[in-house]
């Protein structure tokens, strides 16, 4: 296969292998590289209008590293590439095995206790503060949610549930005043997760990070691949004692990322709208269609 809107990328003619990564619906296209040398490296390139976001992207991942020395992709270049068309961004590998094959191979109480380690390396990343500057917790996402809703409308979309769960969500938008704020991986669940050798976990695809309320972190819980992880990871990050406000930000979190998740689908067809479609109702049959804040399956 031929690569020529690579072909100006500095290490391109060291590169053995290319593979494109089919998965995933970021907007970007990414890629696995071998080297001649047998490294294993990451490539991801977007339009270069979001080269901004890739060099912010690259400098908060080398930050979470240093102070958390986390097994993760670490960015080597930031560049443009196909005649400064596209921006893009140069990873190492996290070896491992998928998560989420391992995890469906284990029993029920294993899979729990994977889900509690999680729950504490997701702990360990909102232990890394934000910068001073940063804007407002409730000023910043509700900006996200009109945006979200805007989108929602403009491209015609529909799911059963969908006015229960925006009333739910105008009603609840007090919840997001005076949140604290922490590092986010922004798309945290057993799908970004990898096994190593030691059993250890790495973490991948931080391309949805921001600074935010750290129970945003748990917005996609439920596309991970199991129940008794989820519940795992919750109890995991709290310590086995879950505080009574964590529910309702959640489940406001959750049915904001269900919409946003639709949104996304949208400009990949019919296909990737219904499976976005059925996962948002099944949402809203699992938060009793917006009238609980605890979800069935916890």
């Amino acid at each position: 296969m031929d690569f020529p809107e690579l072909y100006d990328i500095s290490d391109f003619p060291n590169w053995l292998e290319i593979t494109p990564i089919e998965f995933g619906r970021s907007g970007e296209n990414k890629y696995h590289i071998i080297r001649n040398n047998g490294v294993e490296l990451i490539l991801r390139t977007t339009d270069i209008g979001k080269y901004k976001r890739h060099r912010e992207s690259a400098v908060f991942a080398q930050y979470i590293h240093t102070m958390l020395g986390l097994n993760m992709n670490l960015p080597i270049e930031v560049a443009a590439c196909c005649n400064d068309t596209l921006a893009y961004t140069l990873y190492t590998w996290v070896e491992g095995v998928d998560a989420d094959k391992r995890i469906l191979n284990m029993h029920t109480p294993g899979q729990a206790k994977a889900g509690e380690r999680a729950g504490e390396l997701l702990k360990r990343i909102h232990s890394v503060a934000p910068p001073e500057e940063v804007l407002p917790w409730d000023k910043y996402y509700n900006e996200k949610i009109d945006e979200v809703l805007a989108r929602f409308e403009r491209y015609h979309l529909s799911f059963k549930g969908d006015s229960a769960a925006i009333a739910f969500i105008n009603r609840n938008r007090s919840l997001l005043k005076d949140r604290p704020q922490t590092a986010l991986h922004g798309d945290f669940r057993s799908g970004n997760l990898v096994f190593d050798s030691n059993g250890e976990y790495g973490v991948i695809d931080f391309d949805r990070w921001c600074w935010g309320d750290p129970y945003m972190d748990f917005q996609c819980i439920r596309r991970s691949c199991s129940v008794p992880f989820s519940r795992g990871q919750i109890l995991g990050y709290f310590g086995g004692s879950v505080p009574m406000g964590f529910f309702p930000l959640m489940a406001l979190y959750t049915a904001v990322d269900s919409i946003r998740n639709l949104c996304d689908a949208y400009p990949f067809g019919e296909n990737a709208i219904a499976s976005a479609k059925a996962s948002a109702e099944k949402t809203a049959r699992e938060y009793n269609n917006y009238d609980g804040m605890i979800p069935s399956w916890y």
